[in-house]
């Protein structure tokens, strides 16, 4: 069986950046059966306000390689039972959303922020 990966924010500014284990990481899940980012993630990225044009181009040509899952009614909804069972920010309730309806481990830096939101598999592609 192989996986699906949706792959959070964080882990996109790491392999941006060159980081040797994110970027080994987002080689690997293109072998997966899927990956993908959220709709949000795009705009974590690119809604920061010191990002250098240079960069922003590194992020849209990584970004190109995945696929994008929209912020859709259902993603809202699953991110709204989600902030009711567990405190969590919202943009992070619509990345465990979109992964649960994925049917996808989430790959994330952040794996703490998601403990117990239930159902949802998390890994962290950095930790030593």
């Amino acid at each position: 069986m192989t996986v699906k990966y949706l792959i959070d924010t964080n882990i996109m500014v790491y392999a941006a950046a060159g980081d040797k284990r994110a970027v080994a990481f987002l080689d690997q899940a293109q072998r997966s059966e899927w990956v993908g980012y959220s709709a949000i993630t795009r705009l974590e990225l690119f809604g920061f306000p010191d990002l250098k044009p240079v960069d922003e181009g590194k992020l849209k040509a990584l970004l190109a390689c995945f696929d994008e899952v929209d912020v859709s009614s259902a993603v809202i909804e699953k991110a709204i039972e989600i902030r009711k069972q567990k405190r969590i920010k919202a943009p992070d309730a619509i990345l465990a959303a979109t992964a649960l309806l994925m049917s996808a481990h989430l790959a994330t830096r952040n794996v703490d922020d998601f403990r117990g939101v239930k159902g949802l598999q998390t890994t962290d592609p950095l930790a030593s």
